[in-house]
């Protein structure tokens, strides 16, 4: 029996040292409702922009507002990019990176949300149970500014387990925790329930 190609293109982990531009790919990406995304353009630069909260309920306590990259699934890697949150009101805002997706109720994702409390400015591990913070050290909240786009860097290395995020200052992380639940899975961008945009994302495989 012939397995078909894009079957397995989505079976295939990305290599080490291997350099993705995932927005620069539309078509692969995957949402749990495509009409609160758009594809836009910044100049010369792809722009992935969730626009309206998802009309999207997760199995358990998770973000709502989530786009998948789907071909390829990562261990060990570096992702940048340059977000913008959209949304500025009296909650709780934020935008986040998941990671490591196995399957729909099973990642991890760092919360970068404007204050720090119990769920929001974490990095969490949704494991089929609702999300649990897993963060080793954290500061006060995220400082995104209306109309900026902020520098975020995130690494993950599932050798120590370590996670490890940065906003816009790159010689302190703003973020940090470790963990060996999960050592592989696909790569997403988005927010808990709120709105912004992405630009600039890179993957490098270590």
């Amino acid at each position: 029996m012939k397995i078909p190609l894009l079957a397995l293109l989505f079976a295939i982990p990305a290599l080490a040292g291997e350099t993705v531009r995932p927005l620069d790919k539309p078509d692969a990406w995957e949402f749990g409702d495509k009409a609160a995304w758009v594809w836009g353009k910044d100049g010369a630069d792809t722009v992935l922009t969730l626009k309206t909260p998802s009309d999207f309920k997760p199995k358990v306590r998770s973000p709502f507002n989530l786009a998948w990259f789907t071909p390829k699934e990562f261990k060990s890697f570096t992702l940048t990019v340059d977000a913008r949150l959209t949304k500025f009101d009296k909650t709780n805002n934020d935008l986040c990176i998941a990671f490591a997706k196995q399957d729909e109720s099973r990642f991890y994702y760092a919360h970068l949300g404007v204050r720090a409390d119990d769920v929001h400015d974490q990095i969490h591990l949704v494991d089929h149970a609702d999300r649990k913070a897993i963060t080793a050290t954290r500061g006060t909240g995220i400082p995104w500014k209306p109309g900026t786009w902020h520098k975020v860097k995130l690494v993950h290395d599932t050798a120590t387990g370590d996670i490890t995020v940065w906003f816009d200052d790159m010689t302190k992380p703003v973020l940090t925790a470790k963990d060996k639940t999960l050592d592989h899975g696909r790569i997403g961008i988005g927010s808990f329930d709120d709105l912004g945009e992405f630009k600039n994302l890179v993957i490098e495989e270590k």
